[in-house]
């Protein structure tokens, strides 16, 4: 539970388009907070203890719940949406119903309730983030981007429902919720009744109601449809505001990709469209895809194989999902595909996805605030040499500047052994310069670093990652120090993989891939 890396959370709003006036969400990332580890321990926990009884756990699940479902006469369907849930959650709310909800928390824990509670009222307390160069506490409720936030919001409103459900005089045929969203079926003249009663709840957790029109209402990706014997049935929807664009077919993603793409939404339009004959579905398909211009020959050959498709489960050859590894790497060319086969021939239980190096996140400006390059973590850094045109290349998962303090500490102890008379053969100099290529660049000639001058290259937040990016930025680095013995310190994994790349590096293929790389660095530069 302990970091010693952390950096403030930096709030940024994104637009709810849906609504009037395009209000903002306020996010607070806390992946990067003192308390991010603890808050996922405690919500973990918390989450096991809830049993789930009115999720909608999926649009296909709940389709076809709803699709069984016949109203009693004189029934409608209504929705209710929390307004503003997570940072309208009360702290003495939650911790009412941890302690309400106890017996069934502390089968998953050995913490007893006094510790558990402070560590929640800590987590939520802990709720702090960064604007514009100032510091400010949320006072009340979570923030959205805590990993506790989702587990507290679910915990209280399924004991609001448990609560709903013995105060109203009728019961609920329907009553499903997704986070914050709510479908119930309620007599047509009870929707003012259930209004009050879920808003007299807690002052803080007010809700907004929709009341089907035309026999319609909308739940999820669903447009629910009454049908005139009170059977629901439904169709795919999406909100009015919608472009309907996604992965166009035109994009730098693997085609692989781009069919997949096309086969789940096939497929999620024809499982969810129980309310629409099939030629209508088969517009409506066509109609997305063209718009994201997918081939016409294309789209109506994937149309015809959904209706084939079968999925084969009783293959022994298959390795078992609890052993494959899952992992990822951008799209460059043929060099990605190259890459692909070399894994699946010496490493079948690795499976790699593609994804593309050019993201919102890094094609528009950044609307949070900038952490400062000292304290960033997990990054790849350059330092260049104050003597020659050389640099060195490191990474580190601590804090910039901690590894850039070692660094200079390392440094001054040099310069202090040459103050004192000491050469290159002192077993104390020789030691020292064992310790990284930098110092032994420096020992050799008498060089120093401009320390002052570092820059950060690469970063990940996933730390597996930063021993290949280290290799790559050293490889493709002029005039680095590094030792040739820096590119070999890997995994098995990634060391077999570059040395059948090595190996293959005189072949057309490969230098095509390289020709590929390099345009992408230059494109990206």
């Amino acid at each position: 539970m302990k970091t010693y890396k952390a950096t403030a959370p930096r709030i940024y709003g994104a637009p709810k388009a849906h609504k009037e006036g395009l209000p903002l969400r306020p996010v607070v990332p806390c992946m990067t907070s003192p308390s991010y580890t603890l808050s996922q321990y405690v919500g973990k926990i918390i989450q096991k203890s809830i049993t789930g009884k009115y999720d909608a756990t999926d649009s296909f699940t709940f389709c076809e719940y709803i699709n069984s479902v016949q109203l009693p006469p004189d029934y409608v369907l209504i929705s209710l949406d929390v307004v503003s849930l997570f940072t309208c959650i009360p702290k003495d709310l939650v911790i009412r119903d941890v302690i309400n909800n106890w017996e069934n928390i502390k089968q998953h824990t050995d913490i007893n309730l006094d510790l558990f509670l402070e560590m929640t009222e800590f987590c939520i307390d802990c709720s702090y983030f960064r604007f514009k160069g100032q510091f400010y506490q949320q006072v009340f409720g979570t923030a959205m981007g805590n990993p506790l936030s989702p587990t507290i919001a679910d915990l209280v409103m399924e004991t609001l429902l448990d609560n709903v459900v013995t105060r109203v005089s009728f019961p609920f045929p329907v009553l499903k919720k997704y986070v914050d969203d709510l479908m119930l079926a309620v007599p047509k003249d009870k929707i003012e009744e259930v209004r009050t009663i879920f808003n007299s709840y807690h002052e803080k957790i007010q809700f907004t109601v929709e009341v089907e029109q035309e026999g319609k209402i909308p739940f999820l990706d669903l447009l629910l449809v009454r049908q005139s014997d009170q059977t629901i049935k439904t169709e795919w929807y999406i909100k009015p505001i919608a472009s309907g664009r996604f992965l166009n077919y035109h994009s730098a993603h693997s085609t692989k990709q781009k069919v997949n793409v096309a086969n789940n939404f096939i497929h999620r339009v024809k499982t969810l469209s129980t309310n629409v004959e099939p030629s209508a579905t088969r517009d409506i398909i066509f109609t997305q895809l063209k718009r994201n211009d997918y081939p016409t020959a294309m789209i109506n050959r994937l149309i015809d194989r959904s209706r084939e498709r079968q999925v084969n489960t009783t293959n022994d050859d298959v390795t078992s999902s609890e052993e494959m590894i899952y992992r990822s790497m951008v799209h460059v060319g043929q060099l990605s595909g190259n890459i692909q086969k070399v894994l699946r021939k010496d490493y079948p239980n690795v499976t790699i996805s593609s994804k593309n190096a050019k993201t919102v996140g890094n094609l528009l400006p950044p609307v949070k605030d900038v952490v400062d390059k000292n304290s960033r973590s997990n990054v790849i850094y350059n330092i260049p040499c104050a003597n020659c045109s050389a640099c060195y290349v490191g990474m580190t998962s601590n804090k910039l500047q901690t590894r850039i303090s070692s660094h200079r500490s390392c440094s001054n102890r040099l310069e202090n052994m040459w103050d004192q008379g000491k050469t290159t053969e002192d077993v104390e100099v020789a030691q020292l310069r064992e310790r990284t290529a930098l110092l032994d660049h420096s020992a050799a000639n008498r060089h120093v670093f401009a320390f002052d001058r570092t820059r950060i290259v690469d970063a990940s937040l996933k730390k597996q990652n930063l021993h290949i990016l280290e290799t790559c930025h050293i490889i493709n680095t002029p005039n680095t120090v590094n030792k040739r013995t820096d590119t070999d310190n890997l995994s098995n994994t990634y060391a077999g993989v570059l040395h059948t790349l090595k190996n293959n590096t005189r072949s057309q293929a490969v230098q095509q891939a390289n020709e590929s790389v390099q345009q992408e660095l230059t494109q990206t530069e």
